[in-house]
């Protein structure tokens, strides 16, 4: 797979949140440049950075739930921050995730947690409260929550 130049990648991957932009250290090779893991050979640059050593993140940013900061998850490359170890903070009050309880993995597998989206934590009012009477037209059947 070939590495896009940074000019490139920033025509490709513009800034969604339409915040500013905050310089920090990559997660995923420590601030080095060199791959971590030695896959291709311990010369290759880091596929996040680029052999930067810093990555463009969007502000105000946290930790990453899933890869806990690390940028990556087992000797891969985190889907949820792109190997920068953070994420965006959504504005407002935010809670723990109730799936995941804040971990950011999906418990039957390794992947992210699908709520969330791997951030471990929601905003408050996107989970409502489960359903407890019944609809007219529906009594005496089982409801689940939403």
């Amino acid at each position: 797979m070939t590495q896009l130049p940074p000019e490139a990648r920033a025509a490709v991957e513009p800034d969604r949140s339409g915040g500013e932009m905050a310089e920090v250290t990559c997660s995923f090779c420590g601030g080095r440049g060199r791959d971590p893991f030695g896959i291709m050979s311990w010369l290759s640059t880091c596929c996040v950075c680029g052999g930067r050593g810093t990555v463009q993140v969007a502000a105000p940013y946290g930790r990453c739930a899933h890869c806990r900061g690390t940028g990556a998850v087992k000797t891969f490359t985190c889907t949820v921050c792109r190997g920068t170890g953070y994420v965006p903070v959504t504005p407002g009050p935010l809670q723990a995730c109730p799936e995941c309880r804040g971990s950011g993995d999906d418990a039957a597998s390794a992947l992210a947690c699908i709520s969330c989206r791997g951030r471990g934590w929601v905003p408050q009012a996107s989970f409502r409260q489960p359903i407890t009477e019944a609809a007219p037209g529906f009594q005496g059947q089982l409801l689940k929550p939403v």
